[in-house]
């Protein structure tokens, strides 16, 4: 994990951020699932670049007090999914607890975080940038700093929505 609070170091971030978050709002705005590996895009290079971002957005996630990148390192990750001929999803399960658990400490803390990837699309030049070796990938930036309002309160889908009993077509689990 690296603490950047460095201005300079957040601008390039933002820097890095704006073209991946503009593809992502772009798709979101035609109705598609951004940066999806399955369903190729039919938005094209001319509606990126003309997609305007949320004003302030990407301020905010740089400009947060201190900003974390956490990376993980591939050569002693087990990618049990390594050989199928998708994205490998599974070496993610050795570092998204990592992060889940600074953002409760930090909510313990009285601090506030979120969990992004936008930077995730530049790798190679956020590698070069913070001297990263290539065997470490980017898995998160998480902005952190005390946050304006402490949610109480997260809205969920019902367990029976998204759980479903011991096959993929089975019965909803019923909570």
């Amino acid at each position: 994990m690296i603490v950047v609070r460095d201005d300079a170091t957040r601008a390039r971030l933002g820097e890095l951020i704006e073209p991946g978050f503009q593809r992502y709002a772009a798709q979101v705005q035609a109705g598609e699932a951004p940066w999806n590996t399955i369903n190729a895009s039919a938005v094209s290079d001319e509606t990126v670049a003309a997609t305007k971002l949320p004003r302030g957005f990407v301020d905010k996630l740089t400009g947060a007090p201190v900003v974390l990148l956490v990376f993980v390192d591939l050569s002693v990750v087990a990618s049990f999914d390594s050989g199928l001929d998708r994205i490998g999803v599974i070496s993610g399960g050795s570092i998204y607890p990592f992060a889940w658990n600074i953002l409760l400490a930090a909510r313990n803390e009285g601090l506030g975080g979120t969990l992004t990837t936008f930077v995730g699309a530049q790798e190679p030049v956020l590698q070069e940038l913070l001297g990263v070796p290539s065997h470490y990938a980017f898995a998160a930036m998480i902005p952190m700093g005390k946050p304006v309002k402490q949610l109480t309160k997260l809205s969920r889908k019902p367990v029976s929505e998204f759980a479903v009993l011991e096959r993929f077509d089975g019965a909803p689990l019923v909570d």
